[in-house]
C-alpha cells in the first residue's frame, strides 16, 4: 500500500470574486475531494489531502517524507499555463506523481498549441484562427458557422450559446465580449455541425479506451456550456442566471464497429502525440460526411464518480474505487513502484 497526497483545487466563496461564474468551472467540489480520498483508502492506502492554494510549496515540502506518490487533480489558481504548477513542484522536489508531465498540462491548456501539435501528426482539427483584439482581420477561408472560444480555459469557460456565429458582425460581437471579460486570446474555429463523442482513455503501454460518450444536444446550437454542479447560494449573496445544458449523454455511443475503430484509434493517436499518461478524456466532432476533427485533450479531466468518465468506467466493469486505482497503477508502474496491492485488494 502507499501513502497518497491528493491535490487538488477547492471551489471556494471568495473564488469568484469580480469573475465571471464559469471562472470556478474546472474547481473541485468537497464530495468529489471526499469520493477520490475514499476511493483510494479502499485500495489500502492512507490519504493527504492538499488543496494546491498559494501555500501548496510548503505543504507540499511538510508532508513529503510521508509521501510515496501524489494523485494530482490541481487545475492551478492563475497564469497561463496553471495546470502544469503542482507537476512542476513535485518534478522539482523529486515525488512521483499521477498524471501527464507540466509540458503536456501546458500545452493541453492551450487549444491553439494543441492543434498546432495535432496538426504536425497528420491529426485533423478545425480550420482556426486565433484573434488577440477586436481589429484583427478575419481569415477569408474560414467558412461559417464558426465558434469563438477562449484559446487557454477548459471546462466549457467562457462558452454560452452566443458561441456560435453565423456570420462576421455575430462573431466581432462575440470576439469582443470575450476579450473584455476574459483579457485573453480568443480561438475562433469552424464549427462542426455533426456528432459530438467524449473518449476516456486510461493506462500507457498500451493505453485503452473506455466505452465511448456521445453527447446528445437538444438546444438551438449542439455545445456544451457550464452549469455549476451544486446550488449557487454557496456564493454569498451574489445571483445567478443557471443556463439549461440541453444536452444528455448516451454510454456506451451507439456506432458501428467501422466507427468506433475510427474514433478510438484517433483518440489513442492524439494522446500519444500530446505524450498523455496514465488518464485523459478526449472530445471528437464527426461532420455530417463522416470526417472526424479532435477539438481538444483534458489531461485532468472531472473525476466525480456521477461525471462522464466514471460513468464510462463503469460500463467498462470498473466500479469507482477500481477506476481511480488503475489510475493510481499505471502511474506507480511507470514509477517502478510496488504494484502488488492492486491485485491483492482488486483481484487482477
Amino acid at each position: 500500500m502507499a501513502a497518497v497526497g491528493l491535490t487538488y483545487n477547492l471551489i471556494h466563496e471568495d473564488a469568484i470574486g469580480d469573475k465571471p461564474i464559469d471562472s470556478i468551472a474546472e474547481f473541485d467540489t468537497g464530495e468529489t475531494i471526499d469520493a477520490l480520498v475514499n476511493a483510494l483508502k479502499e485500495g489500502g492506502h492512507s490519504v493527504i489531502p492538499i488543496e494546491a492554494d498559494e501555500g501548496v510549496v510548503e505543504t507540499i515540502k511538510r508532508h513529503r517524507k510521508h509521501l510515496d506518490i501524489v494523485f494530482n487533480i490541481a487545475e492551478g489558481i492563475r497564469g497561463e499555463s496553471r495546470e502544469s504548477h503542482v507537476p512542476a513542484i513535485l518534478e522539482m522536489l523529486g515525488i512521483p506523481y499521477v498524471g501527464s508531465g507540466p509540458l503536456t498540462l501546458a500545452i493541453c491548456l492551450s487549444k491553439v498549441r494543441t492543434k498546432e501539435i495535432l496538426l504536425s501528426y497528420g491529426i485533423p482539427t478545425p480550420a482556426y484562427q486565433v484573434f488577440r483584439s477586436g481589429r484583427d482581420s478575419l481569415v477569408r477561408n474560414l467558412r461559417f458557422p464558426l465558434i469563438a472560444k477562449l484559446s487557454n480555459e477548459g471546462s466549457s469557460m467562457g462558452l454560452s450559446y452566443a458561441s456560435v456565429v453565423d456570420n462576421e458582425k455575430e462573431l466581432r460581437k462575440q470576439v469582443a465580449s470575450l476579450l473584455d471579460i476574459y483579457r485573453e486570446p480568443v480561438l475562433v474555429e469552424e464549427f462542426i455541425e455533426g456528432r459530438e463523442f467524449g473518449i476516456p482513455i486510461i493506462g500507457n503501454t498500451p493505453p485503452v479506451c473506455l466505452p465511448l460518450i456521445e453527447f446528445h444536444f437538444h438546444g438551438e446550437r449542439s455545445i456544451t456550456i457550464f452549469v455549476p454542479d451544486k446550488p449557487l447560494d454557496i456564493f454569498s449573496e451574489r445571483q445567478y442566471e443557471i443556463p439549461d445544458p440541453k444536452v444528455t449523454n448516451e454510454c456506451p455511443a451507439r456506432v458501428d464497429t467501422e466507427t468506433e475503430r475510427m474514433l478510438t484509434g484517433l483518440a489513442i493517436r492524439s494522446y500519444n502525440a500530446l505524450e498523455c499518461r496514465d488518464w485523459c478524456r478526449l472530445e471528437i466532432r464527426v461532420d455530417r460526411g463522416g470526417n472526424p476533427f479532435v477539438i481538444e485533450l483534458n489531461p485532468i479531466a472531472g473525476i466525480d464518480p456521477t461525471y462522464r468518465f466514471a460513468v464510462s468506467a463503469e460500463i467498462a466493469g470498473l466500479p469507482y474505487e477500481r477506476l481511480i486505482n488503475k489510475i493510481l497503477l499505471f502511474a506507480m508502474e511507470r514509477y517502478g513502484m510496488d504494484t502488488g496491492w492492486y491485485r491483492d485488494v482488486f483481484g487482477g
